[in-house]
């Protein structure tokens, strides 16, 4: 099986709590709250949410794709992300597009800016402060012991006006009146539909710099997306 390695979209935030996520997508199960994590990477938990039924369901998953033929669950650490362009193309995605889709919950997300003096962090969110749904896929795989792991990867397309002055791609954030439409396996032709959506509107964005302190997971507080200037 031909896998697809891209390391863009590498941390991101959620710090809103259990009943501003379950407004803003209409969640009717909760299967797992989600504690605040300020620098969530690849191989964490994360909050994600997905219809089971006729439900929409708040559940966990792991960050990084372990496609269910994988001999080894390492492959996951290298598949946290997905370029929407090519998803139709790339057999790891075959069956999760048809049918297992999901959207991973966050606050924003972090990029890394060049400079004159290095790689800067910056936190990119939504102006009007609601949680994001990013366009995820996702996969069960079961060890030779019965362990099952549920995983997910984080589709990501083009950078908007916005987010060009920074990097050349961006997670693939759904508006609301799209979210129900990737959540259904119903919906024909989801590939060429998701392809037709446009970046997230870049007037909808801001972005500031923090600490470096971003750079390495094992800080997770409120610090890792406090604005630099403060």
């Amino acid at each position: 099986m031909e896998v697809e390695v891209i390391l863009m979209c590498g941390r991101f935030a959620l710090y809103s709590n259990l009943e501003q996520v379950k407004e803003a997508f209409q969640v009717q199960q909760v299967r797992w709250e989600p504690p605040a994590s300020y620098n969530v990477a690849p191989t964490h938990e994360v909050a994600v949410v997905v219809r089971r039924d006729a439900d929409i369901t708040l559940e966990k998953m792991r960050w990084g794709l372990i496609p269910a033929w994988a001999k080894d669950p390492g492959i996951g650490s290298r598949m946290i992300n997905a370029r929407v362009e090519t998803l139709g193309e790339k057999p790891s995605y075959e069956r999760p597009l048809k049918g297992q889709r999901c959207m991973v919950v966050a606050d924003g997300f972090f990029e890394w800016a060049k400079t004159e003096q290095g790689k800067q962090p910056m936190f990119i969110r939504a102006k009007a402060g609601h949680p994001f749904g990013f366009a995820s896929l996702y996969d069960v795989w079961r060890s030779p012991e019965g362990e099952t792991v549920t995983s997910c990867t984080i589709v990501t397309t083009r950078a908007n006006e916005f987010m060009q002055a920074i990097h050349d791609r961006m997670p693939l954030i759904l508006p609301r009146p799209h979210q129900a439409a990737w959540l259904d396996a119903a919906t024909p032709d989801i590939a060429a539909w998701l392809a037709a959506l446009a970046p997230y509107p870049a007037s909808e964005l801001q972005a500031y710099p923090v600490s470096r302190r971003v750079n390495s997971p094992q800080y997770n507080d409120v610090e890792c997306i406090r604005p630099l200037a403060e």
